[in-house]
């Protein structure tokens, strides 16, 4: 008996020391192939945010195609185990935004996942840096019996043009999807660089979205190429417009 209660007080110590901990900053964690997860413990929760970082040869309208899809297909490529989407609001080509309801698998023991997101995409319009931000509604709807409704759920990409033609491409996300949090923690970053190495590039770049244009959405550079002399390149090169 004494044993037991001894493995609690440790394991209680050691969960709470955990819990307020962290220096509310973000430290690199993972950095190789161009790839930069972050990670940000805040004193007070047992769950990081995650912030990862890449370069990506695309233009802000595919990313902004690709961000707002609705096809489970799409879904299902940087959300393993989205199975479903209901179309809850409408995309609004105006204000550039809908409300989706989404639907993720779990592996077992745990229940499937609902999301109820509401999107958002808005450009500065000086930078030209482009925000989609994902936040959850939990309480908009009536929750289904199948599924836990997602509660804690902030996503936001930011996708800045660089001269040479690429796009910085950065996620931060701050989610509690309901597992241990040792596991989270551990493995979330890990999933993060996964799919910005493997899938990332693939994905903005889908043929679908190539033709991709946004009311209000606008290019910082030229997408285009130009040949001739040196200092001519380097002219080009100046505004934006990448050399063959």
């Amino acid at each position: 008996m004494y044993g037991v209660l001894l493995v609690v007080a440790l394991l209680l110590t050691a969960h709470f020391a955990w819990k307020y901990s962290g220096s509310n900053a973000w430290e690199l964690e993972i950095d190789k192939r161009g790839i930069q997860v972050y990670t940000l413990k805040k004193p007070g929760s047992t769950l990081k945010d995650v912030r990862t970082v890449r370069r990506v040869k695309t233009t802000l309208n595919r990313a902004v195609a690709a961000m707002t899809s609705i096809e489970t297909e799409d879904c299902a490529e940087w959300g393993p185990g989205c199975e479903a989407i209901k179309t809850v609001q409408p995309w609004n080509p105006k204000d550039l935004s809908y409300i989706q309801l989404y639907r993720m698998a779990y592996p077992k023991p745990y229940a499937p996942r609902e999301f109820l997101i509401n999107a958002k995409v808005t450009q500065d319009p000086r930078s030209k840096v482009v925000l989609v931000d994902f936040t959850v509604l939990p309480d908009a709807l009536p929750r289904n019996e199948c599924c836990a409704r997602m509660t804690v759920f902030h996503d936001t990409w930011r996708f800045t043009p660089m001269r040479d033609g690429e796009v910085e491409v950065e996620l931060t996300a701050h989610l509690d999807p309901g597992v241990p949090y040792p596991l989270f923690n551990r493995l979330v970053p890990i999933a993060f660089y996964r799919f910005f190495n493997r899938g990332l590039d693939k994905y903005l770049n889908k043929e679908k979205f190539q033709q991709a244009r946004f009311e209000g959405i606008e290019e910082k550079y030229q997408q285009a190429t130009f040949e001739g002399s040196d200092e001519q390149i380097q002219q080009a090169r100046l505004v934006g417009i990448p050399a063959k």
